[in-house]
């Protein structure tokens, strides 16, 4: 990866899944499958799902017609809050000192978040920082694809960001999970940087 200049760069712009919050699509999968929904492997993915997951995250089904899509796919009823419930086990940790990053970054300069994301997931991502009710207001914008109804790694996703905010690409660092997803938002002329195990937002940011 190479090494970004912080002197260059007067934005930010996070994804949310797998670079604040530790995110596990297996732990859903079979939260959905001991419900008695199988082979969901090639619909729940790190972060470009298909089918109902990818209608849900880009805003083409509301929460009440997913889970009743759901509910129509299980071999027996079960109660809607179990069906949230198996949804919500893909968000498993979002650790204080990732919040505390995005705290002293927020103090010099603008912080965005462009997640593919849906209703449920930021409902309950807002809630899992220790010190925060609601942990949104960090960010000077959010962006959620269920709400603008465009998803990563889709170029008019990142130009909904720029033309709904004062950022300049060229000096908006985006942190990422996603290779296909950075490679897009480099074409627009963003600084990238791949967030990993091994290069993760503490390490990225460890000498601020």
């Amino acid at each position: 990866m190479d090494m970004v200049d912080l002197s260059t760069v007067d934005a930010y712009l996070f994804d949310l899944g797998g670079v604040i919050v530790d995110i596990s699509p297996d732990a859903a999968i079979d939260a959905f499958n001991k419900l008695g929904l199988k082979n969901l492997h090639e619909q729940i993915t790190l972060g470009h799902h298909e089918g109902l997951f990818k209608k849900y995250e880009q805003g083409a089904v509301s929460t009440n017609e997913f889970i009743q899509q759901i509910q129509n796919m299980l071999p027996n009823q079960v109660s809607d809050q179990e069906i949230i419930d198996a949804w919500n086990q893909m968000l498993v940790y979002m650790p204080n000192e990732r919040v505390e990053i995005l705290e002293r970054l927020r103090a010099k300069s603008p912080v965005f978040l462009l997640s593919n994301t849906n209703d449920l997931h930021r409902n309950k991502y807002v809630s899992m920082a220790d010190a925060y009710d609601n942990v949104e207001p960090i960010f000077t914008k959010a962006f959620y694809s269920y709400e603008i109804e465009i998803s990563k790694p889709d170029l008019e996703s990142f130009q909904y960001v720029i033309d709904n905010s004062d950022l300049i690409p060229e000096r908006t660092l985006f942190l990422d999970d996603s290779q296909l997803n950075l490679d897009a938002a480099k074409t627009l002329g963003f600084q990238i940087v791949l967030v990993s195990e091994s290069n993760s937002m503490v390490n990225i940011f460890s000498k601020m």
